[in-house]
């Protein structure tokens, strides 16, 4: 819904005009001025004093291009923009045809709509004053980030003169937000943080505070690691509450659905899992409620993980739900167009399948299916294009083998310690040190199990599992390592010892 804040007055003899025909009362709505603040929306066009005036979008409603401060009011004028937040292009440019200039700035945002390729070239400002020098700055900025522009150089030098040549604090902490996505999308987080930290937030609008409040919240959540602080946990999640709660009241489903994700995430590194659970289940309904199919699909994929970790903290009855989350998550993240993000459901799957608690005579079924999910991960997950994943999903294949019912024409475990080795190809100690170890633990507990029918002593196994545990002491990648390589050790010499005993006999 679009609304138009004006006085009462000036819509009575405006709204035939506006609506021109075109059965736009469904979609426009009035507001008086006098009685009711417009937000910080795109969706909200106030009318005022002969000019039209459009708030500082911080709902993401349009892309973040900026028009003049301020523009004569013309009813065409008016309607065009009421037609490109509609998605009806064409009429929007035709009903500002009169003005080249205006037609110029529209054409860039449906440009930045559609994705089309944009000419910075393009840009200008009829005059130089404080708000025009300033948008030029940011404009240029918004198209070399969220456009496509044939060469997006001085994304940075854009953004900073933007910040600083800002004529309000609000118009400041608009560009700052904008550039704070884009270092996090480049993974610069400190200067990420850096820009909104230097923002003024008492002279911004409520919406704008709660925006870079729920930003620096999610940066600060996606730099979680553990062993994870309580105190600081419980911190975050007051702020991300906060905004969860500014954002119910108002109807800003797609904020809030984004702070849900966030505080599930939280919740889960709390172990909370029930709670966790509730915030990813509300984030998918909000994101389908507004159409944003693959957000919601995303939401989803994050329940889908906090089931299986709930499910393997001892709680097996949550497989079968992560296993549906996902199924149907991949019908969404295809092969053909999501491949990496249908390899992570396929390697998931894979997981899930080897450890879901079933019928003895079923779990022949559920390996079969599990190693076959695995084989399609890695499908994409290659080892020329992917390495780290490749590694990962060898490793995870390889605990899976352990835990198939032995097959009758093959060995398990001397198949798992092939994908144990695929992995440790990749993780090396210097890159990866407790990748590297975990997958040595995992390599030596396999050896102990694997047939050794050919030779039962088989020197050459025994000799690998000496260097491993020599190795994993080297790395020592932590105290934990140290002392389970102390343990093959000691069962390894245990072992030599028979076999030096039986030698002699």
């Amino acid at each position: 819904m679009i609304k138009i804040f004006c006085h009462n007055g000036l819509w009575e003899e405006i709204k035939d005009a506006v609506y021109f025909g075109f059965q736009l009362q469904d979609w426009i709505a009035f507001a008086d001025i006098e009685t009711m603040k417009p937000s910080a929306s795109a969706n909200h066009l106030i009318v005022d004093k002969g000019y039209i005036i459009l708030p500082v979008d911080w709902q993401n409603a349009m892309p973040p291009y900026l028009l003049p401060e301020k523009i004569l009011f013309n009813e065409k004028v008016l309607l065009a923009l009421v037609m490109i937040r509609l998605g009806e292009f064409e009429k929007s440019l035709q009903l500002i045809s009169f003005s080249p200039t205006l037609k110029a700035e529209f054409q860039i945002i449906i440009d930045l709509m559609e994705g089309g390729e944009i000419d910075p070239q393009l840009l200008s400002v009829e005059t130089y004053q404080e708000f025009d020098d300033y948008r030029l700055m940011h404009n240029h900025a918004v198209i070399r980030h969220y456009g496509h522009v044939t060469n997006p150089s001085k994304v940075d030098y854009y953004y900073q003169e933007a910040t600083m040549s800002a004529p309000t604090e609000e118009y400041a902490a608009f560009s700052a937000f904008h550039y704070f996505n884009y270092l996090f999308d480049e993974g610069r987080f400190s200067e990420a943080e850096g820009q909104l930290r230097r923002i003024q937030t008492a002279e911004v609008s409520q919406e704008g505070k709660m925006k870079i409040q729920a930003a620096l919240a999610h940066l600060s959540t996606q730099l979680l690691s553990p062993p994870y602080d309580k105190e600081g946990l419980t911190t975050l999640k007051d702020k991300l509450w906060q905004c969860l709660t500014y954002y119910e009241i108002h109807g800003f489903k797609v904020e809030e659905a984004q702070c849900l994700l966030d505080a599930g995430l939280i919740a889960n590194f709390s172990e909370s899992f029930a709670e966790a659970l509730g915030y990813y289940t509300k984030a998918v309904k909000l994101f389908q409620e507004e159409g944003m199919e693959e957000f919601a699909y995303q939401a989803l994929l994050q329940k889908a993980r906090l089931l299986t970790i709930w499910a393997q903290k001892g709680n097996p009855q949550f497989f079968k739900p992560a296993m549906e989350a996902y199924q149907q998550a991949s019908r969404f993240f295809t092969k053909e167009y999501f491949p990496v993000a249908y390899a992570e459901i396929q390697e998931s799957l894979g997981i899930i399948y080897s450890e879901i608690p079933d019928e003895v005579k079923k779990k022949s079924v559920w390996a079969a299916v599990s190693a076959s999910s695995f084989a399609e991960a890695l499908t994409i997950f290659t080892k020329e294009d992917f390495p780290y994943d490749y590694a990962r999903v060898c490793s995870h294949y390889g605990n899976a083998l352990m835990k198939y019912p032995q097959a009758v024409r093959s060995d398990n475990f001397v198949k798992a310690l092939s994908y144990f080795q695929e992995a440790l190809a990749v993780r090396d100690a210097e890159n990866f040190p407790v990748e590297r170890s975990i997958t040595i633990l995992n390599f030596l507990e396999a050896s102990w199990y694997a047939d050794n029918s050919n030779d039962e002593n088989n020197p050459g196994r025994l000799y690998e599992m000496q260097l491993r545990i020599d190795e994993l002491i080297a790395i020592n990648a932590g105290e934990e390592f140290v002392q389970e390589a102390k343990l093959h050790q000691e069962k390894l010499n245990q072992l030599k010892s028979i076999i030096a005993e039986e030698g002699k006999s």
